[in-house]
């Protein structure tokens, strides 16, 4: 993906910066309400369009919240579902929506947590609100991709920059990929530096420095948690089949995982890159099993978010990659704690 500005599309992004800042405006003076759910709401977020590592970090966050002792929900949007309203994706005990229902990222995230309600809905007032009537154990909302959705109150902003790309392109959509100005992030509460794996964070500490300035920095690195199979049992690298793999990846930025690949000692033979949260019709899955007829392919290994769309639908076996994004500084869980006592009565 070019993430230079491109000059050409200047105006438009003029006219959609006008729009968020209004937006916003009519936030701040009253004139559209601001609700606040019954249980206090942490919301992970970034100013970019994608690719910050946004769903490993929430699934890391959630996991941690459960080992202290809190019954977290998760709140989406549900990206590129086929639904509409409110679909309760998982109950905390099982995953209840299809991933057409849910959409890929909410999918991904039932499977991966399966002790953790989901429920989503453009609306995040009214997730709020049948999740704490549905799970009246949920002490504790995480607002998914939550940053800009500030119709719904929250406690704690969590905002991501990503150390290989920190300013997103430099510019608004849909000249550069960035949701709001850098300005913005003044809004953030703490700041967590995705990705210090690929990139030196320096930059993107700056960034969040000058711009949330008050606001603790963090980094955070891309941890692999391993490899399954069809069966959701883990496969050693050196146990993959034999012969040459296809690679598959659907992500804002599908290098990334070719470079996990990398890193993990997987050759593969064929890379297949997808916008993010593609869809996988006929065309699609055409191309991936050409790819494995022309390379001799044994296997095709993926995401965790495309293989909950592609599972049952390839002639071969399918292999996913588990992530998760850490914090690797300690003291972040302390201070989300000491920010969340801060929640009016």
């Amino acid at each position: 993906m070019n993430d230079e500005p491109d000059s050409i599309l200047a105006p438009l992004s003029a006219l959609y910066g006008a729009g968020v800042a209004a937006r916003l405006a009519l936030y701040e003076r009253g004139l559209f309400r601001v609700r606040r759910a019954g249980r206090p709401v942490v919301s992970v977020g970034n100013i970019a369009a994608g690719g910050t590592g946004k769903t490993p970090f929430v699934r890391w966050l959630a996991g941690e919240l459960l080992l202290r002792s809190r019954n977290p929900s998760i709140l989406t949007r549900g990206y590129g579902r086929s639904s509409r309203g409110t679909v309760v994706v998982s109950d905390g005990a099982g995953t209840l929506a299809t991933t057409a229902a849910s959409g890929d990222e909410a999918a991904l995230l039932a499977r991966a947590l399966p002790r953790v309600p989901i429920v989503a809905d453009a609306r995040r007032v009214r997730a709020a609100r049948v999740a704490e009537k549905l799970f009246p154990a949920v002490d504790l909302h995480l607002l998914d991709d939550g940053f800009s959705h500030v119709a719904l109150a929250r406690d704690v902003d969590i905002v991501l920059l990503d150390a290989t790309n920190p300013t997103a392109g430099g510019a608004l959509l849909p000249e550069g990929r960035i949701r709001e100005p850098l300005t913005a992030l003044a809004r953030a509460d703490l700041v967590v530096v995705t990705k210090v794996e690929g990139a030196a964070p320096a930059e993107a500490i700056e960034l969040a420095r000058r711009y949330a300035p008050g606001a603790p920095v963090y980094r955070a690195a891309t941890h692999v948690l391993g490899i399954r199979d069809d069966r959701g049992e883990e496969v050693h690298p050196r146990d993959l089949p034999k012969g040459t793999l296809v690679a598959v990846a659907g992500l804002a930025h599908p290098g990334a995982f070719f470079s996990t690949l990398d890193r993990l000692g997987i050759d593969v033979e064929a890379r297949l890159p997808y916008p993010d949260h593609a869809r996988y019709g006929d065309f699609r899955l055409g191309k991936i099993a050409r790819a494995a007829e022309v390379t001799g392919a044994t296997a095709v290994i993926t995401t965790e978010k495309d293989a909950v769309k592609l599972a049952g639908r390839l002639s071969l076996p399918l292999f996913r990659v588990a992530i998760e994004s850490r914090v690797v500084e300690p003291g972040f869980l302390t201070e989300l704690a000491a920010l969340l006592t801060r929640r009016p009565s």
